[in-house]
């Protein structure tokens, strides 16, 4: 926490926590208590293949992938770290990335162009489909069967593959959304008047990486919908199982609910689970509740039942 917190700093856009939560009444989401006294125990059933070149958009962006030593292939399982859209460390999530990677699955967690490398979220969308291309290309070197992809994103990684699923291109199978946004221009609404302002105000990373850099989101209501996951979902986007905390006090909640509502209107497969007392990942009080074996498990057999063989 405190070395993401000292990253976004230094960039000149500090993290801003909310001093209140914002409500969240989905009449369609799971409530989950969770064991955070029952953490996982990853332990070394994985060959790991680190700083992989996949692309070099201006500057190489790397990924690092986890294999399972049992004989494969395996489903692929793309993780989009987080980082406020102004950092993306792919060595984020290391014991959640294992534990999913014990289960039987390749897990490859890449790098993205942010803010920092004056990108907006069009080239992280970019970046996705390059590592997608890339690592099927090479298959068979890392274990992969190719037909079985899903994509799993933490905060603005969540956001990103919620955008991604809506490209049926990518072929796509499943989608993890972890505290992803949706609207970007309402990502803070119900918190207090200070975060919000440092969310969506002049000089913000939200606005920087939707519109780029001096632009205002309430100047370009077009674009602002043209980039909300939520106005692309059909009955053929890949099955969802969103994952919030009702603390999160950098993301609302309301975020995932939209999403999850909309994708429920269209017949779309969509479970959204919502952790009581949890706040966002790493950046809270709480981290351990989403490192929960309890956690864990769901997102597992989520991946197991839409990764399936001949599903």
């Amino acid at each position: 926490m405190r070395l993401i917190m000292a990253l976004a700093t230094l960039s000149g856009r500090p993290i801003h926590l909310s001093s209140v939560a914002a409500p969240d009444s989905d009449p369609d989401s799971i409530q989950l208590r969770v064991e955070a006294t029952d953490p996982i125990r990853p332990g070394r059933g994985v060959r790991a293949h680190r700083g992989i070149v996949y692309s070099v958009p201006g500057r190489k962006l790397r990924v690092d992938i986890l294999t399972p030593r049992t004989p494969g292939p395996h489903p692929l399982v793309v993780y989009v770290p987080g980082g406020g859209f102004v950092t993306a460390r792919r060595a984020m999530a290391a014991g959640q990335r294992r534990y999913v990677a014990e289960a039987g699955f390749v897990v490859a967690s890449i790098d993205y162009r942010t803010i920092r490398d004056g990108a907006i979220y069009r080239d992280g969308l970019a970046d996705i489909a390059t590592a997608l291309s890339f690592l099927r290309l090479h298959a068979d070197e890392y274990g992969i069967d190719p037909t079985r992809t899903a994509l799993w994103g933490e905060s603005a990684g969540g956001y990103l593959v919620a955008m991604a699923a809506g490209d049926p291109g990518l072929g796509v199978d499943a989608v993890l959304d972890v505290f992803g946004a949706s609207d970007l221009s309402t990502v803070a609404e119900g918190f207090d008047a200070a975060t919000v302002e440092a969310f969506t105000g002049p000089g913000a990373a939200l606005p920087a990486y939707l519109l780029g850099p001096g632009h205002d989101m309430a100047d370009h209501p077009d674009e602002v919908t043209g980039a909300d996951p939520a106005c692309h979902v059909t009955s053929e986007t890949p099955p969802f199982l969103l994952l919030h905390g009702d603390d999160d006090r950098i993301v609302a909640p309301s975020q995932t609910a939209r999403l999850h509502q909309a994708l429920r209107r269209v017949g779309a497969d969509s479970t959204r689970y919502v952790l009581q007392g949890a706040g966002h990942g790493a950046l809270s009080n709480s981290a351990r509740m989403w490192t929960s074996t309890q956690v864990m498990e769901i997102i597992v057999r989520f991946l197991r039942s839409r990764l399936a063989s001949g599903s």
